[in-house]
């Protein structure tokens, strides 16, 4: 199965550096070309670490949470706290991808994975989709940063190549917008 992933793209999330992955998103999405859409949706937690140790505090509910995209309704949506998706999102073995005891993804399926933020989320996600045997691909113009100083995307680039495969970044796939 074809699977597109986001990651938060959430209103909260989207500034100058990224705002234009809102279009290219919404373009994979009515592209009709994925079986499966699944998106994440982050929630700050009081006491969090964002909030300890980085002394962030935002994300926790209202209009910044809510998705900048136009989702499906279709679409699945796993709400999480973390970088990256909490462990009961995993069967025991890892071999599935489950949110409330249903199972979502299998290693069989082909992950598209696309959002904000390159260097924080996606990559947190993607390591752990990639630890568990699943077949990763980044939507190249469809992965950004939120930051105000974003690294540099030829960095991030060779960080997907090195560590998910050359084959890994995809561009063909996107069926550009004419």
């Amino acid at each position: 199965m074809k699977v597109l992933l986001i990651v938060d793209m959430q209103k909260g999330f989207i500034t100058n550096s990224n705002k234009g992955l809102i279009e290219n998103i919404n373009f994979q999405i009515k592209s009709g070309q994925y079986d499966k859409i699944v998106a994440t949706k982050f929630i700050n937690k009081e006491n969090s670490n964002y909030i300890k140790k980085l002394n962030w505090n935002a994300m926790f509910n209202g209009e910044e949470t809510d998705f900048a995209i136009d989702l499906p309704k279709n679409a699945i949506i796993i709400e999480k706290t973390s970088y990256g998706l909490p462990l009961k999102n995993f069967s025991k073995n890892g071999t599935e991808l489950v949110e409330n005891s249903k199972k979502i993804l299998d290693q069989n399926d082909d992950l598209f994975i696309c959002g904000t933020d390159y260097d924080a989320c996606v990559l947190a996600i993607a390591y752990q989709m990639f630890d568990n045997g699943y077949n990763v691909s980044f939507l190249n113009n469809c992965i950004g940063s939120s930051s105000r100083n974003p690294i540099d995307k030829k960095i991030i680039e060779r960080i997907l190549t090195r560590n998910f495969g050359a084959h890994s970044i995809k561009a063909e796939e996107l069926n550009e917008k004419e």
